[in-house]
């Protein structure tokens, strides 16, 4: 009966391992949406994601896309007569990561696996026209 406690306890604490890498997982879904400076919408524009390991194209706006979080995430598009103007965003902390307290080793697995970090959920890209 203890060996079979022991076998219990040492389980449970190998799966709250990486609690943000089994939780929320290493990819993530990003909305996209492109607009000009008076916040409209731009249907003729053509993005291009590099997620480090993945690029990805698309031509609908708005697109979501579905990228690695463990590679910093740079979104270029261009539209016939207009030029971005910027897209500001960056990488926060998942807050699911703090059950890890619980078992040290879990940082070190949502570390690697990029799981401790997210982007937000969506990113608006402004057009400038040229």
């Amino acid at each position: 009966m203890q060996k079979l406690k022991l076998l219990l306890l040492g389980s449970t604490l190998l799966l709250a391992s990486g609690c943000a890498t089994v939780i929320s997982g290493t990819t993530q879904q990003v909305h996209v949406k492109v607009v000009d400076s008076n916040n409209n919408l731009l249907k003729n524009a053509t993005c291009s994601v590099s997620n480090g390991s993945a690029d990805y194209e698309f031509e609908s706006n708005p697109a979501t896309i579905m990228v690695n979080k463990n590679e910093s995430l740079v979104i270029k598009c261009r539209a016939k007569g207009y030029k971005q103007k910027g897209t500001g965003f960056g990488k926060s902390f998942d807050s699911t990561t703090l059950v890890n307290v619980l078992f040290w080793p879990g940082f070190l697995v949502d570390g690697v696996s990029g799981s401790m970090h997210k982007y937000p959920s969506h990113v608006v890209v402004e057009m400038q026209k040229v």
